[in-house]
């Protein structure tokens, strides 16, 4: 289970509601949670696919930690998140 499944328990929020989770901690640190496919790993972009939006991270040195075939741990100066 994972940790936002736990969150989600925990403020009573339906599961099956999201598609993706997303926690930016401090504009550093990023965790995501959902991705299908990644589009793009550029300098200044990372792009993912979702199961329906595209989510667009846009910043400079980055550091991924974790990636397995939904999920991925980043670190880096995180200017936006959003979907394209």
């Amino acid at each position: 289970m994972s940790l936002m499944c736990e969150i989600e328990k925990l403020m009573g929020a339906a599961e099956s509601s999201y598609n993706y989770r997303i926690i930016n901690l401090g504009g550093n640190k990023l965790y995501i949670e959902g991705i299908k496919s990644v589009i793009n790993l550029g300098e200044t972009e990372l792009v993912f696919q979702m199961k329906k939006q595209i989510i667009s991270v846009v910043g400079s040195e980055f550091k991924i930690k974790y990636l397995d075939k939904n999920t991925c741990f980043l670190e880096g100066n995180i200017l936006s998140v959003g979907q394209k």
